[in-house]
């Protein structure tokens, strides 16, 4: 779920590729004064229903469990059907399998009503007990399913000991403390009768179809071995479209036969096209031999000579890049010590100086898209942006004037050249705002996670890429599962104690769960640095391909205009 190793969010353009674009296309006279081209190298369109996409390669795995980015997920969203899934413009949970829901009115219990017409591709009925056994497979393979965390929410999964709680015990010296055995609850998920589910939550959550529209909600027919990755020509899928075959460039898809809705959907064939890297899946639009091109980031002078272009598309995406405090170091505990520092950070100019203008600020923890109605907590602005007055008058208020006697700060960050770049001119901003020193201490993957879990940091710089618009389970994953968050499993025990005497102003504020926007803001463990941004590359002839905040296109609605040309557009 963390950015780590497995997914780089900025892939590198070569500058070979931006200087053959750049040639090619002004001999073409893409770069004339007289005459600029709109688009970005050859638009015809083809005479069938056919889209072909390169989505920063091939997809390799065609298991919604085990599916954790595009192309995989974007696949896996074509082949099979959730519950719910995703309006691709607005987000919002639309019907998919379940025709229709509702709930009880505390939002813990679920009821999802399934079409008596959902069919797999063998013909069978797709029923309540086919999203049981899914969820519990998925729920038995734990960490080698990336997204099993999506599902804890449900009743009946039992949430392992962290794994920090472990070794912050270790490292102090410490036995874990003892709890007393508890008796498993019976799995929150219940087929009423074959076409009603009832999902029941240990926590209320009003966007729970929302969440139940991510891949990893999605049924599957397993195999013999239902533990085993499910390989393409093993396939019963449900979806919108079936799985033909794959090869050394492509991996084709056709309409499904038995989709309930396939009078909807007008692709007859969308095929994977493998680019190999950045450079050919831009000469392979350019020449016009792919619908759209996504899931291959641009560095700045890559975008720069795309921006002009109307097929050209960049919107904000879900992947947050954020610093985490220590709240366990004083004065780090502080609230007025911890919003000093978050408003003193220029997050404007860390995108357009450090980041080339490739991301956005991030002036909360959720993208605009998400946060519609979130209301403003922090200070007098309903956004982190900067405020160099206010930030030396709640460190004075803190006990620190100009800075005098706080302790050099200790950030830690991942060995990256970008990651670097940003920790310098976060460590210059609190020098020039607040007169705070900053230790940058840099390691590679694996020193870095245990550094984290061990607790040596006091600003530790972290990575989140959103899986769903839910906001509850948003902060979840970035707040906690952090691995510091029960390391003083004590004290969270004495603070619970203090609520029930009465005295809970500084107890219940330092240990309360943040599960929203809100509650992020006022207490701000962590502060938002930037979003990345998502591009693609999109042929003015291909209708309904819509980008989202998730990265989340929806082939359903994607259609071909065979009759497009340059002069209706116009």
């Amino acid at each position: 779920m963390f950015i780590g190793k497995s997914r780089a969010l900025f892939s590198r353009v070569s500058l070979s590729a931006l200087v053959l674009s750049l040639f090619v296309l002004s001999h073409a006279g893409c770069f004339s004064e007289d005459a600029p081209e709109p688009f970005y190298g050859r638009v015809s369109p083809p005479k069938a229903q056919e889209f072909r996409w390169s989505d920063g390669g091939l997809p390799q795995i065609f298991d919604p469990a085990f599916a954790a980015a595009p192309p995989d997920t974007d696949l896996v969203r074509a082949i099979f059907e959730g519950l719910t899934d995703y309006d691709p413009k607005t987000l919002q949970a639309v019907p998919a399998v379940a025709s229709s829901w509702e709930s009880s009115k505390d939002g813990r219990e679920w009821t999802f009503y399934l079409r008596e017409d959902a069919r797999w591709s063998n013909g069978e009925p797709v029923t309540a007990h086919d999203f049981i056994q899914s969820w519990e497979r998925t729920l038995k393979l734990g960490d080698k399913a990336p997204h099993t965390v999506l599902l804890e929410n449900i009743e009946g999964v039992a949430k392992p000991v962290p794994t920090s709680t472990r070794d912050a015990a270790a490292v102090n010296n410490q036995k874990p403390s003892a709890t007393e055995p508890v008796t498993p609850q019976k799995f929150g998920a219940e087929a009423v009768s074959q076409r009603v589910l009832r999902v029941r939550l240990q926590r209320p959550d009003m966007n729970f179809p929302a969440l139940v529209a991510h891949p990893v909600f999605r049924p599957v027919k397993p195999n013999d071995d239902p533990l085993k990755r499910i390989e393409p020509f093993e396939l019963v899928s449900n979806g919108a479209f079936s799985f033909v075959s794959t090869g050394d460039d492509r991996v084709v898809l056709e309409r499904a036969e038995n989709y309930w809705g396939k009078e909807e959907v007008t692709l007859d064939r969308v095929a994977f096209v493998d680019a190999k890297n950045s450079e050919s899946a831009l000469a392979a639009y350019r020449a016009g031999t792919v619908d759209a091109v996504t899931n291959a980031a641009f560095e700045p002078l890559a975008i720069k000579l795309l921006t002009p272009y109307r097929d050209f598309r960049r919107a904000t995406y879900g992947a947050l890049t954020y610093y985490s405090f220590n709240t366990t170091r004083e004065p780090l505990d502080d609230v007025r010590v911890r919003e000093a520092l978050a408003i003193a950070i220029d997050r404007d100019r860390i995108t357009q100086a450090e980041m080339g203008g490739a991301t956005i600020p991030a002036k909360k923890f959720l993208p605009v898209e998400m946060a519609e109605g979130v209301q403003p907590v922090v200070g007098k602005t309903d956004l982190l942006e900067r405020d160099v007055e206010r930030a030396r008058e709640l460190l004075a208020e803190a006990g620190f004037p100009d800075g005098n006697g706080f302790p050099k700060l200790r950030l830690l960050v991942n060995r990256n050249e970008q990651q670097r770049l940003v920790s310098q001119s976060i460590a210059a901003m609190w020098r020039t705002v607040l007169n705070i020193e900053t230790e940058i201490v840099m390691l590679g993957w694996d020193d870095y996670e245990q550094a984290i879990r061990e607790g040596n940091y006091d600003v530790v710089r972290r990575g989140v890429v959103m899986q769903t618009t839910d906001e509850f389970t948003n902060f979840k994953l970035m707040f906690n599962h952090d691995p510091t968050a029960s390391v003083n499993t004590d004290s969270a025990t004495d603070a619970v104690a203090k609520v029930d005497s009465g005295d809970s102003s500084e107890a219940l504020r330092k240990h309360e769960p943040i599960e929203s926007e809100e509650q992020a803001l006022r207490q701000l463990k962590a502060v938002p640095i930037y979003f990345a941004s998502s591009y693609a590359l999109v042929k003015p002839y291909v209708i309904g391909f819509n980008s989202n905040v998730l990265d989340a296109p929806s082939l359903k609605t994607v259609r071909i205009d065979t009759s497009w040309s340059e002069q209706k557009a116009r």
